[in-house]
């Protein structure tokens, strides 16, 4: 995974790592699509991403809880695709307790060079956070920590 770089993770120490990246032993080059569902809070989130080898990949959800509650169903809440000069230059959100939870992301946003996409889940309680992107470099994918809930999300930048 020569050239990536993790930033992050925000959110709570909750639930189970999640790095599909890593997992897959490729680099990812170009981030294609985002999937999130979010109510109150977000449930799990889902991406696709094009490999330094040009395959196709698709990584998540991460939760547990779309898992069991949706596991025949593709759907996800909101889906963005992103145009095929579209890159991600920065995300943005928030963190903090919900229901009966410490701490896990609430909201998430997405800027691109394109424009912004969200924000997806409840942006105005909790701890903002923002990872502006420097220098050319984009974000290409996503790791963190799941249960019921997302508990954490960091990201992978390309520079």
């Amino acid at each position: 995974m020569e050239g990536l770089v993790k930033i992050g993770p925000w959110g709570g120490r909750g639930g189970d790592p999640r790095d599909d990246i890593a997992a897959a032993g490729v680099a990812p080059h170009r981030l294609e699509s985002v999937a999130i569902r979010a109510q109150g809070a977000v449930d799990a989130i889902s991406f696709t991403y094009a490999g330094v080898d040009g395959a196709p990949r698709k990584a998540g959800p991460f939760s547990q809880r779309r898992q069991k509650m949706f596991p025949f169903c593709r759907c996800f809440g909101n889906q963005v695709k992103f145009g095929a000069t579209e890159f991600v230059k920065e995300i943005c959100g928030t963190y903090g307790p919900f229901g009966g939870h410490a701490c896990v992301v609430l909201s998430l946003t997405f800027v691109t060079n394109a424009g912004k996409h969200g924000p997806f889940g409840e942006p105005t309680h909790g701890t903002p956070f923002r990872v502006p992107v420097q220098d050319g470099g984009r974000v290409v994918g996503f790791f963190g920590s799941s249960g019921s809930l997302l508990d954490a999300v960091g990201v992978y930048v390309h520079p």
